[in-house]
């Protein structure tokens, strides 16, 4: 099974002093069961097999997920793959069900119609997974007793606590079943709270898991009638005969109206080829209308045209028709028929599977132009939209802007430069030192293109090559603080003393507020970076205002319009996170001390997830000074009862907090479940290089 939870991940299995203690409901009692034998047992082995031998073959899983209301859950799980249903789904009276196998993913949610979906949409399945996640430091667990189940011996064990009042339902259980020689096979029932992040409450999970014969498929949506091209009047015309077919649809490239009809469906008025005065609706899930280019971004409600015109939304207007794959739903005995979008283009795999893709393809039809070609986009116009498409996290279709930019215009240095950033974001380094090095030969001005070029080369160990670089970076910009900055680390690393010792100095005249030593390198563009925060390592926040250093593998979370106060989120290793936010409520500079004083008060009394008896030790609670600004600077880790230091402790969490123009901008940053070195050491240097300007 999957090892580690995905970045979209936001929910965290309550181990040690992190589990949850609530009168939240419960799953149905169990038979009884055996008393515990008083010998002491070393049962984390079996615990381990028992999830390690779940990571292979196919699973069945049944169970709920249960806060204010239960949530059933059923499926099959298959390592990272799988095939789950919950009820109650996104519709009233009708299950959500989504597969996912390798990079391919589906979901129905009509009962009926099935739509293709991200792969990294996991959160049903990090529900039903995280329980049996091998290979995690988990805590010890003690014997409760053991039961026959149809011929099979099943030893009962929850996580062991010193507390004797503790409520038992309230622990993580595992029932695991035995073989003759009593070692484990599997993992049989799990019943444990689980902490949400994103809801801030409880959620117990009570689930069933047995091995499957069946195998993980791909949805019954089979291959298009034909390789043909139709129109709305053929589907109208073979509305009942067609019903729950795949079809291919030709359409001219202007949409008519757009308009929102659910929280992740939108409805295209279209024309299609066929006939001149035949028009019909399409539906189409998430931002399919702008991978298939008809916009350039989805906006809420209902719109004309013209609207969209105006709004900036408008993509396609003219040039080649559009294809793509629908399946067709008759709507009851109307003489009408609707066309639900399922992928713009087939795949029909070795085993003669059938799937399809909203990704662009190359091989397509020319009469099946790709998202990103709009035929009436300037190469700059496609530069700039790729910058916002890498700006929420779409590298994938800035990189097909880019490209196409190129293609439009070879002399210019633009879609080079942005491509290298994207593919920098991408962990392309080779690429990425490719199109800086193409950049630069069409003769750019952009001082940043030898300096990101020199920061992709220290990747590759390539110091001389760097170094190089940086210097010409300096050659343009005599006063680019940051690349005397990155020159001197390098200079360093080769102990050049004196050399770096004189670069460090020039930067710290040139950038008095340069963040320390140990920090990532960044950069700047001419013309914006593929994602606003050029190597990706340096988050940029409040119109610039605010940057802070992001290791590399923490990911920033996509924006959450029902949080507006929240400016940025974070996932990162072993369920660690963070967020910013800011103008929860006023706060003065001269109410800063006060307000830490109050919060630590607050802390202090405990939280209902700490064991009776466990405490918060206090690392930090000052005010300090940073490039001139006062901040709260407070950090704690929970005590577990017993335990006289905090290395035992799965908790590491520190606060910046400060007025920033009369509100309270506050940066969290906490390990949740891991307080190895390496990761403290990451959240110690997001937090020491905090930069604020008024």
């Amino acid at each position: 099974m999957k090892k580690i939870i995905p970045a979209s991940a936001t929910w965290i299995w309550a181990i040690a002093a992190f589990f949850v203690f609530s009168n939240a409901p419960h799953g149905s009692a169990k038979p009884q069961k055996k008393p515990a034998r008083s010998a002491q047992e070393n049962l984390d082995p079996l615990v381990n097999a028992a999830m390690k031998n779940m990571e292979t073959g196919v699973w069945s899983v049944n169970g709920t997920v249960t806060a204010k209301k239960p949530i059933k859950l059923q499926g099959l799980l298959s390592g990272e793959d799988f095939d789950l249903t919950m009820e109650p789904g996104l519709n009233p009276n009708t299950p959500m069900r989504e597969i996912v196998i390798k990079n391919k993913a589906w979901i129905c949610s009509d009962g009926e119609t099935w739509h293709a979906t991200r792969p990294d949409d996991r959160l049903i399945y990090n529900w039903a997974h995280v329980p049996i996640m091998a290979d995690r430091k988990l805590p010890s667990f003690e014997k409760v007793g053991s039961e026959q189940r149809n011929g099979e011996t099943w030893l009962h064990v929850r996580l062991k606590v010193p507390e004797k009042n503790v409520n038992p339902k309230e622990l993580p259980q595992y029932w695991l079943v035995l073989d003759s020689q009593g070692q484990a096979q599997y993992v049989g029932h799990t019943e444990m709270p689980m902490f949400s992040q994103a809801r801030k409450e409880v959620m117990y999970c009570s689930f069933d898991y047995a091995p499957a014969k069946e195998k993980i498929a791909p949805p019954p949506l089979g291959a298009p009638v034909d390789d043909k091209a139709y129109g709305f009047n053929d589907i109208e015309q073979h509305k009942f005969d067609w019903k729950g077919k795949v079809v291919r649809l030709e359409v001219t490239p202007k949409i008519l109206e757009s308009k929102q009809i659910g929280e992740d469906t939108y409805r295209a008025f279209l024309k299609d080829t066929a006939t001149p005065s035949h028009y019909g609706i399409v539906e189409f899930p998430h931002d399919a209308l702008v991978k298939v280019g008809f916009l350039n971004k989805i906006v809420s409600g209902a719109h004309a045209s013209e609207d969209l015109e105006k709004m900036g939304a408008l993509g396609r207007t003219e040039g080649e028709p559009v294809s793509f794959y629908v399946q067709v739903i008759p709507i009851g005995e109307k003489p009408a028929a609707r066309a639900v979008a399922v992928g713009a283009r087939v795949l029909r795999d070795p085993d003669g599977s059938v799937s399809y893709t909203w990704e662009a393809d190359e091989k397509q039809a020319a009469k099946s132009p790709t998202a990103s070609a709009v035929p009436d986009a300037s190469d700059g116009d496609l530069v700039n939209r790729g910058i916002e498409k890498a700006k929420n996290n779409d590298l994938d279709g800035a990189i097909a802007d880019f490209n196409r930019a190129a293609e439009l215009n070879p002399k210019d240095d633009a879609p080079y430069y942005n491509r290298a950033q994207a593919r920098r974001l991408k962990n392309d380094t080779a690429g990425a030192i490719a199109d800086y090095t193409k950049a630069i030969e069409l003769g750019t001005t952009n001082p940043a293109a030898y300096n990101n070029r020199g920061n992709a080369r220290a990747e590759t160990k390539d110091r001389e090559g760097a170094i190089a670089d940086y210097t010409h970076a300096i050659e343009l910009k005599p006063d680019y603080a940051r690349a005397y900055y990155n020159r001197g680390m390098l200079k360093k690393e080769k102990g050049d003393a004196a050399g770096a010792e004189a670069d460090f100095k020039r930067a710290q005249k040139l950038d008095p507020d340069l963040v320390s030593e140990g920090s990532a390198p960044d950069s700047t563009s001419n013309r914006g970076s593929a994602n606003g925060e050029a190597t990706g390592t340096t988050v940029r926040l409040l119109d610039g205002k605010l940057k802070l250093d992001i290791p590399s593998d923490f990911s920033r979370d996509a924006d959450d319009p029902k949080t507006p106060k929240t400016l940025a989120k974070f996932s990162g290793p072993d369920g660690a996170w963070g967020e910013v936010l800011r103008g929860t409520h006023g706060l003065t500079p001269d109410k800063l001390e006060g307000y830490l004083k109050m919060r630590v008060a607050e802390y202090s009394k405990g939280f209902n997830w700490l064991p009776k008896d466990s405490h918060l030790q206090w690392l930090k609670k000052d005010i300090v000074t940073i490039d001139g600004r006062k901040w709260a600077d407070w950090r704690y880790v929970p005590m577990l009862k017993g335990t006289k230091d905090y290395s035992s402790s799965p908790v590491y969490t520190r606060f910046l907090t400060t007025s920033y123009k009369g509100q309270l901008l506050e940066i969290t940053f906490t390990s949740n479940l891991n307080t190895a070195p390496e990761l403290k050491q990451k959240i110690d240097h997001i937090m020491g290089s905090v930069h604020l300007e008024e």
